[in-house]
């Protein structure tokens, strides 16, 4: 569902497939926005900006800039359009920015190579967009009516991904979490969401759930007063993944080509090429982080690399 609503005096949510912030200062002349990602393509950032002419008029605001939580092309892909219509900054984390300067990143860290031409389109590829300021969690940005920018690490869905931290003068807060966390409907729904790294996913759940704030916002899913509850269906979700792998590995030893089948097949999930791609490089994901944590063990045998469960 598409429209906007304020959470917090100046602190809004524009509700669209990507949810996107606004954060506004109000003065005499022309009122200053910075948005909190900028959806997926061209016509995201045309329906964004619209919105934000409805909320403080035809030619009443100056965007400053696009904070981008990460460099995934449904949260980037709006930036270069927003450039060339505003002359805005974009924004973005060191570990993030090659995303969005290097386009083909995305789709070729899903593939693990070069990407095939149906991996080469908006959905995977964001347009090309500089980003003009680096910011890390050592970041803190008062704004000319007191309120206050900060950023969170929350890693795991991707490299360097980070939540933005809007305060008001008063004390109350919201946080933009990007993909940290999903929604109840989204994780519902898909029940292996694309994660880089397993454990730091997880460490990032916990983060938001020790967090102090008044409103979580997910860029998929609603705006919420409570975390915890939704934190844990994530974590479910990463449990039962990781439960239906090593079962299947306890089995027999399996490719993760094989494992790949296997856990679609359990799962009841009927693959097409987007299928196949995220959710083989998410449990290729799941398959270091168990290594890792030393509950799967592999074996190169017949040219073959074959994973198993550890008695």
């Amino acid at each position: 569902m598409n429209g906007s609503r304020e959470l917090l005096p100046g602190i809004y949510v524009i509700t669209g497939p990507t949810n996107v912030g606004a954060v506004c200062v109000r003065n005499a002349e022309k009122q200053d926005v910075w948005l909190i990602d900028s959806g997926g393509s061209a016509d995201d950032g045309a329906r964004i900006y619209g919105e934000l002419e409805s909320l403080f008029g035809k030619d009443c605001f100056k965007l400053k800039a696009v904070i981008n939580t990460h460099s995934h092309a449904d949260h980037s892909g709006g930036s270069g359009w927003f450039v060339k219509k505003t002359g805005c900054g974009v924004w973005m984390s060191l570990s993030e920015k090659a995303g969005m300067e290097n386009t083909l990143l995305q789709s070729s860290v899903a593939w693990g190579g070069c990407p095939p031409p149906e991996l080469q389109t908006p959905y995977y590829v964001p347009a090309q967009c500089s980003v003009t300021r680096t910011i890390s969690a050592d970041d803190r940005i008062t704004l000319a009516d007191g309120k206050k920018l900060g950023f969170i690490p929350l890693p795991g869905h991707y490299f360097g991904m980070l939540g933005v931290v809007c305060t008001t003068p008063g004390g109350k807060s919201a946080v933009f979490s990007g993909d940290a966390v999903l929604g109840r409907n989204v994780i519902g729904k898909f029940s292996i969401p694309f994660v880089y790294d397993v454990g730091a996913f997880m460490k990032s759940l916990d983060t938001l759930c020790n967090m102090k704030t008044d409103w979580y916002v997910p860029s998929h899913g609603d705006a919420v007063t409570r975390i915890t509850e939704t934190a844990e269906m994530n974590k479910i979700a990463v449990l039962e993944t990781i439960a239906c792998i090593t079962s299947l590995l306890t089995k027999r030893p399996l490719t993760a080509e094989e494992l790949l089948t296997a856990v679609a097949d359990e799962n009841g999930i009927p693959m097409k090429l987007p299928q196949y791609v995220l959710i083989g490089s998410t449990l290729r994901s799941y398959l270091s982080y168990l290594y890792t944590t030393g509950r799967i063990t592999y074996v190169i045998e017949n040219n073959r690399m074959l994973w198993s469960a550890k008695n």
